[in-house]
């Protein structure tokens, strides 16, 4: 089973909140792992060890920001992740929650796809080469990661493997593909954990939409269950918890299944995973490299995406930790060009860098800069040059 597990970088409680036009500027910000999504991780690696499979933490944004995170949850005090996707593309700032989660479905369905396409092409071969071929494919795409343990392994403890039995003759080709076939089915039984809210946003929608999203882009509904404070799964059965206001939910569902959490939750204990079931649906191993996919890489709308593909309005920012300053579209003034240093009535002032807020300038010196052209009013073409950088 593939484990998705919803990650945000959030600026840490130390740093400088730069924002622009109501968006944050991550790339100029200290970041760390959104505390809510601790829960998420909690969860995936309660599956895992429950009934085996492989962890993959997907996130957006900066990717030089959000690598040392990703990196970290390798070691976690829990297992950690397998796997991580970070998609990172100046075109997907100043996202809303709309376009945050329709570009996190459309990751998660490129993970699902290379998936699907590795056990496509095993049926091929088996299906048309000789075993040799198949033998040295499933190595081959074992070593990438792609092939749980039943299908094929070299972990001595596990001899049985699809594979190895068809090499060794304990079943025909025919029952191969039958189970390859049904392995690829097995592949939409996947599962999503998202934390409850981002303490930088806390709007408690984007899990939920991400599970709108992909149901809209794979073409099947995917269920999805928020608020939940505990959850167990029993022959492939979900019972969970829920309390909403003074309304205790109990929840049956299957998967696929989209889940948000809520910091009360606390995951099963579990026997730990030398059980030959779990193993089995195990794959190799860590893969420590994140994987950084941009708009293209993951066959994006560039119209749904970032800040163009935003509905949601977002009012003037503030920069806290210096002096109070907001940017309105249409009337603050700012400069147009990069001013160096100016002296006037003996008061040296500047430089200023091109986009700075000219508004609370000296009346004089303000008159200046406008009868010189320096000066603009601050326009959605500068906000989303500021944002994007283009």
């Amino acid at each position: 089973m593939l484990i998705f597990t919803l990650v945000k970088g959030v600026p840490s409680k130390t740093t400088q909140v730069i924002m622009v036009g109501g968006v944050l500027k991550r790339e100029t910000m200290d970041i760390v792992l959104n505390p809510y999504d601790v829960k998420a991780l909690q969860a995936s690696d309660y599956v895992k060890r429950k009934i085996g499979g492989k962890v993959i933490a997907i996130t957006m944004g900066p990717d030089f920001k959000l690598l040392p995170i990703m990196k970290k949850l390798f070691q976690m005090d829990i297992e950690g992740i397998d796997e991580a996707v970070i998609l990172s593309d100046k075109r997907m700032a100043g996202a809303d929650t709309l376009a945050t989660s329709y570009t996190l479905a459309l990751g998660i369905r490129k993970i699902l796809a290379i998936h699907k396409e590795a056990i496509s092409k095993l049926i091929e071969t088996v299906d048309k080469k000789s075993k040799e071929e198949v033998e040295r494919l499933s190595h081959d795409l074992y070593e990438k990661n792609l092939l749980p343990n039943k299908i094929y392994t070299t972990l001595k403890s596990i001899k049985d493997s699809l594979i190895q039995r068809y090499l060794k003759d304990e079943i025909s080709k025919e029952e191969v593909l039958d189970l390859l076939e049904n392995e690829m089915k097995e592949m939409d039984k996947f599962v999503i954990f998202a934390g409850i809210k981002s303490s930088d946003g806390e709007t408690s929608s984007v899990g939920p939409q991400v599970a709108e999203g992909l149901s809209e882009l794979l073409g099947n509904t995917i269920p999805n269950v928020t608020f939940c404070n505990e959850f167990r799964i029993n022959n492939g059965i979900v019972n969970l918890k829920r309390k909403i206001a003074n309304r205790l939910e109990l929840l049956e569902a299957s998967f696929p299944l989209l889940i948000t959490l809520v910091n009360e939750y606390e995951p099963e204990p579990v026997l730990a995973s030398f059980k030959w079931k779990v193993r089995a649906e195990n794959y190799k191993g860590k893969v420590f490299n994140p994987y950084i996919w941009n708009v293209e890489q993951i066959d994006a709308d560039v119209n749904r995406v970032g800040l163009i593909g935003s509905p949601t309005l977002v009012g003037p920012g503030i920069d806290v930790g210096k002096p109070p300053t907001q940017k309105f579209i249409g009337k603050s003034l700012v400069f147009k060009r990069k001013i160096e240093s100016i002296t006037m009535d003996d008061i040296k002032y500047g430089p200023y860098d091109e986009g700075e807020l000219a508004d609370n300038l000296p009346e004089r010196l303000k008159q200046y800069f406008l009868e010189r052209g320096d000066l603009e009013y601050f326009s959605y073409g500068r906000l989303v040059r500021e944002i994007i950088g283009k």
